[in-house]
């Protein structure tokens, strides 16, 4: 019988080895679950967080998209008003720079204008004239409207920036006669 008794150990050791292996596959497995739910539920937490996200990014995009427009706006109203237009504007090491139109009933001059902050809070005006944008016919116009100056880069004080406004407004509102001079005193350098 020893044979018997020696095939009925090895029987139940074998399934006591497979009891405990199914265990451990019962607890691994318990375990996954854990943690594939654990997984889902930080899926879910990150999902809405983005979703949160995704509608904070399309209420700035919103946000956005009004202030261009009011910027545009003010730009046309501001292009009315006093006949200038800001094209671009921009930031360097040496200042603040504008791309601008400026126009009157009789022609419109390209210019980029520059605020260099100088000594003692002191800000410089740079005036720098963008003529390739224009044909020879309308360079010639301008020539016999404006002050010869005005074809120059100038600098000088931002306090004397509105007498600049005015002089070359003054200039692109005035017809040039047809002997190549302007209506009004072409001097007036003391920008």
């Amino acid at each position: 019988m020893e044979p018997l008794v020696e095939y009925r150990k090895a029987v139940q050791e074998r399934l006591n080895n497979a009891d405990v292996l199914v265990a451990k596959l019962v607890h691994e497995n318990g375990l996954a679950a854990q943690e594939l739910e654990n997984k889902q539920q930080e899926l879910e937490l990150l999902r809405s967080r983005l979703d949160e996200r995704d509608d904070r990014l399309r209420q700035a995009d919103k946000a956005r998209a009004a202030a261009v427009e009011e910027l545009d706006i003010a730009r046309d109203l501001f292009e009315h008003l006093c006949g200038v237009r800001v094209h671009k504007s921009y930031e360097d090491d040496s200042g603040l720079w504008f791309d601008t139109s400026q126009g009157g009933k009789c022609g419109v001059m390209d210019y980029k204008l520059g605020f260099v902050r100088g000594d003692a809070d002191k800000t410089e005006v740079i005036y720098v004239p963008l003529l390739k944008q224009r044909s020879a016919d309308e360079l010639q116009r301008l020539q016999r409207q404006l002050p010869g100056y005005m074809f120059d880069t100038l600098s000088f004080p931002l306090a004397s920036l509105s007498q600049f406004y005015s002089k070359l407004a003054r200039g692109l509102s005035r017809r040039a006669n047809p002997t190549g001079r302007s209506d009004e005193n072409r001097d007036g350098a003391d920008i």
